[in-house]
């Protein structure tokens, strides 16, 4: 009697556990991106990205008209550190655009 106690409770916390790691595997986990954008100087713009997602992550410098100065697509799965000279734009407002699939960030950072 105690070994079909042990046995039926045993079933059941397998079928719970079991249960449990399908409902999870239906799910993606949307990781955002995790971005630090500063200005060092004047001329020099650093970006510290980190992407845990699946996706690939595209960064983008965009003027005050909304024109977009450059565009580059990061793979999945990466720790980046860009810099970016700025010494040749003129002075304004900039946006710092870094999305993947699931999450944006935007910041704006001003060139004197």
């Amino acid at each position: 009697m105690k070994a079909l106690k042990l046995t039926v409770i045993a079933m059941m916390a397998l079928t719970t556990m079991a249960l449990a790691h399908v409902d999870k595997a239906g799910k993606k986990e949307s990781a955002e991106v995790k971005a630090n954008i500063f200005a060092h100087t004047n001329d020099m713009i650093y970006l510290q990205l980190i992407n845990p997602a699946d996706s690939k992550v595209q960064i983008a410098i965009i003027d005050q008209k909304g024109v977009t100065l450059h565009s580059e697509t990061v793979k999945q799965d990466m720790k980046v550190l860009k810099r970016f000279d700025v010494s040749n734009l003129p002075s304004g407002l900039y946006s710092y655009k870094v999305s993947n699939a699931d999450y944006t960030v935007i910041k704006k950072i001003e060139k004197k």
